[in-house]
C-alpha cells in the first residue's frame, strides 16, 4: 500500500475531531501530535506513529507520537508489525533525551533457559541490574540474566517504564554472557561488604 492510501485509510478510521488534529500533527503541531495519540483508538497508534516516521516529520511532532506509542501498554503495536531494525530507526528518529554517560554502559535483561540466542536481538534491556533481577524473580522457572555493554552512542532511548529505567540500542547486542541470578546476586553483596569494609 502505497503512504497516500495509507495515511487516507488510517484517516478514515479516526474520530472526526482527531482527523483535524491528524492534519495539524502532521504540519509540524506538536501539541497537536500530543492530543491526537489521546484521542485516536488504540489500534491505530502503530499505525500513526509509522506513517508520521514515513512521512519524515520532524521533532517535536514525531517526538511526541513516538513517545506516546511507546508506552508499555501499546508498544506492542509497534513491535508486533514492524521488525526491531524499523523500530529501532524509529526511536532513533525521535531523538530522545540521552543521559551525559562516559564510558561503556552495563545492560542487562532477564532471559528463559534456551532463548539466549533469540534475546540479544530484542529491544529493551535494562541498565540496572537489579530491576532485572526482580524481573527474572518474578518469572521464576529457569531464568537467567543476560549482561552486556553498550556504547553511549548507540543509545537511542533511555527512560522509565513503571519506575523501571530501560534503555534500547541502535543495534542488536552481540556479545552477552548469560549469568545465573543468584551468582549475580552473590557477587553483589561481595561488592557490597568490600565497599563497607573500606569505608570504615
Amino acid at each position: 500500500m502505497n503512504r497516500v492510501r495509507y495515511l487516507d485509510s488510517v484517516r478514515r478510521g479516526l474520530p472526526e475531531d482527531a482527523r483535524v488534529q491528524l492534519d495539524q500533527a502532521f504540519s509540524g503541531d506538536a501539541l497537536a501530535a500530543r492530543r491526537l495519540m489521546l484521542v485516536a483508538p488504540r489500534r491505530l497508534r502503530g499505525h500513526i506513529a509509522f506513517l508520521a516516521y514515513q512521512s519524515k516529520l520532524g521533532n517535536p511532532a514525531y517526538r511526541e507520537i513516538v513517545k506516546a506509542v511507546w508506552s508499555r501498554e501499546t508498544r506492542h503495536l509497534l513491535t508486533a508489525f514492524w521488525r526491531p531494525q524499523s523500530v529501532r530507526r524509529m526511536l532513533a528518529r525521535a531523538e530522545f533525551r540521552i543521559p551525559d554517560l562516559s564510558g561503556p554502559v552495563a545492560i542487562f535483561r532477564p532471559v528463559e533457559t534456551g532463548a539466549v540466542r533469540k534475546a540479544k536481538a530484542e529491544l529493551c534491556w535494562s541498565p540496572s541490574r537489579d530491576a532485572a533481577l526482580a524481573d527474572a524473580a518474578r518469572a521464576g522457572g529457569t531464568t537467567l540474566i543476560l549482561q552486556a555493554t553498550i556504547d553511549p552512542d548507540d543509545i537511542v532511548y533511555w527512560g522509565e517504564n513503571d519506575g523501571v529505567p530501560e534503555i534500547v540500542g541502535r543495534h542488536p547486542v552481540r556479545d552477552a554472557v548469560a549469568l545465573d541470578p543468584a551468582s549475580l546476586i552473590r557477587s553483589a553483596a561481595a561488592i557490597g561488604q568490600a565497599v563497607g569494609k573500606s569505608a570504615r
